[in-house]
């Protein structure tokens, strides 16, 4: 039982570090919550996040492994994945621009509805391919480690609420009117450098 415990913890441990790592469903996190709203932020950290659970329950039935062995899969997640990331990078550079144009200092420019960000969010998630490699490693040691189904469930639950806690905190703390009125005017640089963050990050999946 104590192995089992320190496995669990050791796994979470990783998981925590690699949540918190700056990549790309941070950058989508905040520059939500920099464009719109506190609830459309809390929408995109709970895509996120759902995406963290979609891949938890997948890796517990064994589906990332057997995925995983598909050919041409991991080609076509890193194809998709950065022309993803290439996407979001584009609009969030076109909506920096129109913020830049209009009269209204405090208009976001391109906004989406908190739906349209929770879905974003999840396939920000789903469609990186480095999140794909990290969840087959962590869950081919929980395989070979032989988990019991209680630990199995412990640990989806476990990842879906940590990374759903750390993307909210990051959508309450940029979403504060106090954070953005101190941001306001740099905003548009801030965007214009999330946009490219975004785009590089799409053009180096895609060169491989």
């Amino acid at each position: 039982m104590e192995d089992i415990w320190f496995n669990i913890c050791s796994m979470l441990l990783i998981f925590t570090v690699a949540i918190i790592s700056p990549g790309p469903n941070f950058i989508f996190v905040v520059n939500r919550s920099l464009s719109d709203s506190r609830r459309t932020g809390l929408y995109s950290a709970l895509g996120v996040a759902t995406g963290s659970g979609i891949f938890a329950i997948a890796g517990l039935l064994g589906l990332i492994v057997l995925i995983s062995t598909l050919p041409y899969f991991s080609t076509l997640i890193r194809y998709l994945g950065g022309g993803y990331l290439i996407y979001l990078g584009i609009s969030t550079l076109l909506s920096c621009r129109q913020q830049m144009v209009s009269t209204n200092p405090t208009n976001s420019g391109l906004s989406i509805s908190a739906k349209a960000a929770y879905y974003t969010g999840l396939l920000t998630n789903l469609t990186n391919p480095k999140a794909w490699a990290f969840y087959l490693s962590l869950f081919t040691l929980m395989i070979e480690n032989h988990f019991p189904l209680w630990a199995k469930i412990f640990l989806a639950i476990s990842m879906f609420l940590i990374s759903f806690s750390w993307y909210a905190l990051m959508a309450l703390v940029i979403s504060d009117r106090r954070v953005q009125g101190n941001f306001l005017r740099l905003q548009p640089l801030i965007k214009s450098v999330l946009g490219c963050m975004l785009i590089l990050l799409g053009g180096k999946l895609l060169k491989g």
